[in-house]
């Protein structure tokens, strides 16, 4: 029978078969199968009991098991977190975690595991140092998730282990040590595996050896194919009880036999896969092997990390050793440029290119390859920055002093000049560079609009309120140091277009400040060895802020396009109103004629505008010019949306429904927070003045009843009116309930209790002077009460004494006086002043409009009067079938004649009935004869009206009719 149908016969069995008599018939060997077969599952189970039975048992407890357990799953999370396998950590890092709840319940006093405490050191250490956008870009969306979650459960769960971990922290070496022979066991198991299987194989290829030569020969050729399998398997260095070496140790022929058996009937040797420990010899071979294996070579102390390579070779095309590339200076521009051509591609490494660079600058010769090396590295530190909302601190620092080394270099070589516009020369040798007069093309002014710019997206994100904020503040002057070097330079050079950007840049660092930190900020520039040659601002001015601003402005004016010499003038509008000179902030507006096109502008340029009109608001109001504050602030504080106009935040409207990209343009556009505007005291300041228009406006409202409908400050009104509105006001909290407070004071007179109300507001401590503000305000509430008390009480009175007056709002009579008679001049008071008497007397006219009830009553008459008119003109409609009064001609033309004189006798009566109620209200029609006819000629004519020319009678004859 062929071996092929043999195969789970023993080797044994397959020699006796062919050595046997070739007679037997295939029904023995089919029956000798069967039995065999059948005996498999008992003889295996045989087998295991027996193994078993060799194999030492160890009983562990509940804790033991559990400490097992943690200390796998611990040393499994450290493998995960260093190949960044953050899926499996967080899954390893529950079940972790619900072990060692469970540890800490029933072993408090053994407590846990130091190879815990380490995982849960490198977790943190590895989540905290963060990683950048580029990298977590490389991993997949569901690793950089559970990163994320790892991230936050770490954060929060070690709080719990807090003393262990700093324990850990003070001696890691400890916990290290405890640890090293599990590491190396588990290196060593690790080794293992692949070593079995090669064992197993060799074992193959000895049988086949063996089965091959007992064919040939009856000699002694197994042992020897059994020593070269036991070498073979020695030298790749198994740790395991493999059974050929045991067979080759002891040279005994039994049990090979019975293995081969064994194995042959396809029973399961359990044993075989069990770990043992070593023994003395394959302990020998090991060190024998460690002895001989080559060591490696020592690194000489003079030589870089880069010639340590760990002994792998660079290899080149055909697999011969690449040579390295040595750079010298005769070639540095050939790198250079084949550096600054792989800008922008794929797969660049930007960080290993500005390593590149930073090398060729040290290799450099001269001056002009210095140069050339430092604008491409300059442009490489601000590409390596990568997507991320702003430029690194210290990525910043360092691109800082790079451009500061360029100018210095350009300072110390006049030779050497950088023009956006010169010619590209390539091939230029600047190693034979002399000094003589080269012109690079580049562009020095893109470079500091890059750094400012950075500079300022890091004060945007950065939170204001953390002493990150006012650190980072601190680059502020080493900034304007470099703006100002920039700017000596283009004037050497005589770059107008550049000088008119960076002037601007420079503008923009000061516009906005006092002069007191303008004066320290001016004072690091004055060290600069070139500002002695400054024409724009020549050191005669200085340490005179207002001087310097004024020239920076003034040579824009001359030099510079529209758009700069836009934002050049509001820039200078608001530094005069900032520092209270208002007039000739005001006077500059007016003349520049910036608000007719401003809309047209951009949008950096409306919130210029818009900052620059509330800032002359606030100048106005420190000057105690009320009106002209209220007019510079009413539409900006009005709409709403001063956090938009004034590019300081991003107001969520209820109707507006603002795009991801939308907000995000939003706040690219908001300015640093030190250069905010404070709103509170925006809103203060409008309120208050609104305060000091409209209640005086509301109380003149009882001469002329129109007053109420057109309001001065709607919002002002409104918040007024709500407040009135409330069932219970408490104490005034916040500035706008100081001002309703302070405004319903005023109203009634009491201006003493408006005047506290107003200087309780705690914001005014904000303005430089602001106990000058307070005084003023104090003033100008007398003023505006005793204006309100005239209004008020202007019907009641026949004449009121101006020393009284001047005692009741503590005015003096002289400014009592004045404020009287330009009351009276402007028509807002019907009086007159008896300067004999000290007397104000009020004319007669006032008390035509005594009371609220008789304003009430005559604008009812007027309504009826129209409202009689209208009824009477459709009744004539009626009466004379759908025709006009005058087309009735039937009677002749005596009846129409009457018919006439009945419609002017009805008109007659109507204009006297309006006039007679009039005359009735100042008492009686009689004393109203010479300017309008009575009802008598009327009553003649139109005997049907009911006689009466009062307003009772036209009533009567109205109701008549019906």
């Amino acid at each position: 029978m062929p071996r092929f149908f043999r195969g789970n016969e023993s080797d044994s069995d397959s020699d006796y078969d062919s050595s046997s008599d070739s007679g037997a018939s295939d029904i023995d060997a089919q029956q000798q199968k069967s039995a065999a077969t059948s005996n498999r599952f008992a003889q295996a189970a045989f087998d295991s009991d027996s193994d078993e039975d060799n194999v030492k048992r160890v009983v562990k407890s509940v804790k033991e098991k559990q400490l097992d357990q943690i200390t796998d799953l611990s040393k499994v999370i450290l493998k995960a977190v260093r190949a960044d396998e953050w899926k499996d950590v967080s899954s390893d890092f529950e079940k972790a975690a619900t072990v060692a709840v469970k540890i800490s319940k029933n072993a408090k006093a053994q407590g846990l595991p130091r190879v815990y405490i380490r995982c849960l050191y490198e977790l943190e250490e590895a989540t905290d140092k963060g990683r950048s956008k580029e990298e977590l870009n490389r991993l997949n969306a569901d690793v950089v998730r559970s990163f994320n979650k790892i991230k936050q459960r770490v954060r929060k769960y070690n709080k719990d282990f807090a003393k262990q971990i700093a324990e850990y922290k003070a001696n890691p070496m400890a916990s290290d040590e405890e640890d090293g022979g599990d590491s190396s066991a588990e290196s060593a198991g690790d080794q293992v595996v692949p070593k079995q299987r090669v064992s197993v194989k060799a074992k193959g290829k000895a049988r086949a050896a063996e089965s091959s030569s007992e064919s040939e020969s009856e000699t002694g050729s197994s042992e020897s194919e059994s020593d070269s399998a036991s070498e073979s398997e020695s030298g790749s260095g198994d740790s395991w009880g493999s059974e050929s070496e045991s067979e080759s140790e002891s040279e005994s022929e039994s049990e090979s036999e019975s293995e081969d058996e064994h194995e042959g009937e396809g029973h399961v040797r359990y044993s075989r896969w069990l770990k043992k420990e070593p023994t003395k010899k394959a302990e020998v071979k090991k060190t024998v092997k460690k002895e001989k294996a080559p060591q490696k070579a020592t690194p000489q102390p003079g030589a870089t990390e880069e010639e340590e390579d760990d002994g792998f070779t660079t290899v080149g095309k055909g697999g011969k050793p690449a040579a390295k590339a040595v750079i010298t200076a005769e070639k540095l521009g050939e790198h250079l440029k084949s550096i600054i051509e792989s800008r922008g591609r794929k797969n660049t490494d930007k960080k290993e290119a500005v390593a590149k660079l930073e090398n060729l600058l040290t290799i450099a010769a001269n001056p002009l390859q210095k140069v050339n090396v430092l604008m491409a590295l300059v442009s490489a530190q601000f590409d390596s920055s990568g997507n991320v909302q702003y430029t690194p601190v210290d990525l910043w620092h360092k691109t800082q002093t790079t451009i500061n080394d360029l100018l210095s270099l350009l300072e110390a070589n006049p030779t050497i000049s950088i023009f956006e516009s010169a010619d590209v020369v390539e091939d230029s040798n600047d190693f034979d560079y002399a000094g003589e007069p080269v012109a690079l093309r580049g562009s020095i002014i893109s470079f500091i609009d890059r750094l400012d710019d950075e500079f300022t997206r890091s004060l945007q994100n950065i939170d204001p309120h953390t002493p990150e904020y006012v650190e980072r503040m601190r680059d502020t002057v080493p900034l304007y140091v470099t703006i100002v070097r920039s700017q000596h330079y283009f004037e050497r050079i005589a770059l107008k277009d550049s000088m008119c950007r960076i002037v601007l840049r420079r503008l923009e660092h000061l516009y906005y400040r006092t002069d007191q930190v303008n004066a320290h900020v001016e004072a690091n520039v004055a060290k600069l060895p070139a500002s002695a040659a400054s024409t724009i601002v020549p050191p005669s001015i200085a340490g005179d802020m207002e001087a310097i601003i004024h020239n920076l402005c003034t040579f824009l004016y001359q030099n510079s396009e529209p758009l700069l010499r836009t934002r050049a003038m509001l820039m200078h509008i608001f530094n005069h109103a900032l520092h209270k000179r208002y007039y000739v902030a005001r006077d500059l507006l007016l003349m520049s004629h910036i608000q007719e096109n401003v809309h047209q502008a951009d949008v950096n340029t409306q919130v210029l505008y818009n900052r620059a009109i509330a800032q002359l608001g606030l100048a106005a109001f420190r000057l105690g010019k009320i009106q002209d504050a209220f007019d510079h602030t009413l539409e900006l504080v009005s709409s709403g949306r001063q956090r938009e106009l004034l590019a300081q935040g991003v107001t969520q409207q209820r109707t507006q429904q603002l795009s991801p990209a939308e907000e995000q343009l939003q706040r690219q556009r908001q300015l640093p927070f030190h250069i905010n505007i404070n709103l509170e005291l925006l809103e203060c300041v409008f309120l208050t003045s609104s305060m000091l228009i409209e209640i005086p406006y509301m109380a003149s409202a009882n001469n002329n009843p129109e007053a109420r409908r057109a309001p001065v400050s709607r919002l002002f009104r409104r918040m007024l009116d709500f407040n009135e509105r409330q069932v219970f006001i408490g104490p005034p909290e916040n500035t706008r309930d100081h001002i309703m407070a302070a405004a319903k004071a005023l109203a009634t007179g009491d201006w003493e209790s408006a005047r506290d109300f107003i200087q309780d507001i705690k914001i005014w401590a904000l303005l430089p002077d602001s106990d000058e503000i307070k005084e003023i305000l104090a003033s100008q509430i007398q003023i505006e009460a005793l204006r309100t008390y005239l209004f008020t009480y202007a019907t009641q009175f026949e004449s009121v004494g101006l020393e009284e007056l001047a005692t009741m709002f503590g005015l003096s009579n002289g400014k009592v006086y004045s404020l009287l008679a330009r009351m009276v001049y402007s028509g807002e008071l019907q009086a007159s002043i008896d300067e004999v008497g000290g007397v104000l007397v009020f004319s007669r006219a006032n008390f035509e409009v005594s009371s609220r009830l008789q304003q009430t009553a005559l604008t009812l008459a007027n309504k009826v009067n129209t409202f009689a008119d209208v009824n009477e003109r459709m009744f004539e409609l009626k009466i004379n079938g759908g025709n006009a009064p005058g087309d009735r001609q039937q009677g002749g033309s005596d009846q129409g004649h009457r018919n006439q004189g009945e419609r002017d006798g009805r008109t007659n009566q109507q204009r006297s009935g309006a006039g007679g109620s009039r005359d009735g209200q100042r008492g009686g029609s009689g004393s109203n004869q010479n300017r309008k006819d009575g009802g008598g000629a009327n009553r003649g004519r139109n005997p049907r009206r009911g006689g009466g020319g009062g307003g009772g009678g036209q009533r009567r004859g109205v109701g008549t009719r019906r």
